[in-house]
């Protein structure tokens, strides 16, 4: 038998409607990607059973013996009226819905926890933890409503797996009870993957200098990816000739240089680490957006001191030592300024390495010499040379400050893989 062909279903009329953005759907895909499965279509519907049972019976009348079908839909799963997966689900299949004894216990849980009579709300409870009869539970250790698998009606090769569309339960019953479910049903391909980021660099000028010059991609041998991010793009490769993935991902290396890296976000803590190095940040236009992203990985204290939000010239002077007349001669937004911010940084907070940022995040404040999205970069270093770096980001003002965080970021790594 064949790998599945899966299909990643999103239902609520919120996404139709544009009110949301549906970003289960590419979660899943990317975990699926490194279990060694691909999709075949995403599908976002309404909610409306009528279209819902329609798309599920199209797409499970696809599979046969050799091509099983795998539906992975979230959503649906709630209490309220406009909930329709457990109703379409059952229908298909001719079952009744019985409830889940773990759910329930945990929506009594819940009700006790709260002071609520239970019985007050018997009905709307029935419904979020209820599942249809003969399907396999799948439990939520974070919210209320189970998920379920299912072989859909009489197409005995069609299974549905439906899971809540709540991102943070959705992702913990993927991981903890889907994921094992799929490794024991399905032999997925032997596949090999790899990854870079590739900074200051878009999808179509990488498609176009780099993808399309490559003719393994081209013949369908190595399939591709590459996701946009603030100040980078992520590109995947995965083939089942592990030697093609590593040919590709040392090609990057060798056309991109240093701007070819992993995660940084994960590799900047661990050489830090390896390394005993403490840094700090001196800020501006970003406002500790530096330093809050240094500190969204736990650990983070080991190797982190501190940071200075200098927002107004004033601390830049008085906890940074700024010159005042750097300020008047070159401004705040200035390569002079950077490197003053940076190496203050190194005294005030002491630390070995520091990062600095000022810049113009807009929508006002620009000059004819000085556009909105100019950025200088200082990364100073304890008894060193201050580097300078000079950006310039024409984007509005969040997606400016995020492009300046994980540009400052990126640079401190990139300069601390020339030191150590």
């Amino acid at each position: 038998m064949n790998p599945p062909k899966i299909f990643i279903i999103s239902t609520g009329s919120e996404l139709t409607a544009g009110r949301s953005q549906d970003t289960n759907s590419s979660w899943i895909a990317n975990e699926l990607f490194g279990m060694g499965f691909t999709v075949s279509k995403f599908v976002v519907l309404p909610d409306d059973p009528n279209s819902i049972e329609t798309e599920l019976r199209a797409l499970a009348a696809l599979a046969d013996e050799q091509d099983p079908v795998l539906m992975i839909m979230t959503g649906g799963l709630g209490p309220t009226e406009d909930d329709y997966t457990l109703e379409v689900v059952c229908r298909i299949n001719g079952v009744s819905s019985v409830e889940s004894k773990i759910a329930r216990q945990r929506i009594e849980a819940f009700y006790k926890l709260r002071g609520r009579n239970f019985q007050d709300s018997m009905q709307t409870a029935i419904r979020q933890v209820s599942v249809p009869e003969g399907s396999l539970i799948l439990n939520n250790v974070v919210g209320i409503a189970p998920g379920f698998i299912t072989t859909l009606g009489e197409y005995a090769n069609a299974n549905l797996c439906c899971m809540p569309g709540v991102p943070g339960e959705m992702t913990e019953m993927f991981r903890d009870e889907f994921s094992p479910w799929l490794s024991k049903t399905y032999s997925a391909k032997q596949l090999y993957s790899g990854f870079r980021f590739i900074w200051w660099m878009s999808e179509s000028q990488f498609q176009k200098e780099f993808i399309s010059r490559e003719k393994t991609i081209e013949s369908g041998r190595v399939i591709w990816g590459v996701a946009a991010k603030r100040g980078y793009i992520r590109v995947a490769f995965q083939s089942d000739e592990h030697a093609l993935v590593e040919e590709l991902l040392l090609k990057l290396d060798s056309v991109y240089g240093s701007k070819s890296t992993g995660n940084v976000f994960e590799e900047l803590p661990k050489l830090l680490m390896e390394e005993k190095i403490v840094v700090g940040t001196a800020e501006s236009c970003t406002g500790g957006l530096i330093a809050k992203t240094i500190t969204d990985t736990p650990g983070s204290s080991a190797y982190f001191y501190g940071g200075v939000v200098s927002y107004d010239n004033s601390v830049k002077a008085g906890l940074l030592g700024v010159r005042q007349e750097t300020l008047d001669q070159f401004g705040a937004v200035s390569s002079q300024t950077a490197r003053e911010m940076a190496e203050g940084a190194l005294v005030a907070l002491g630390v070995d390495y520091s990062i600095s940022v000022t810049g113009i995040a807009g929508p006002g404040g620009g000059t004819a010499q000085k556009k909105v999205g100019l950025v200088f970069f200082g990364i100073g270093k304890k008894d060193g040379e201050t580097e300078i770096h000079e950006h310039y980001f024409p984007f509005p003002r969040s997606s400016f400050r995020e492009y300046a965080a994980h540009t400052g970021i990126y640079l401190l790594y990139d300069r601390l893989k020339r030191s150590v």
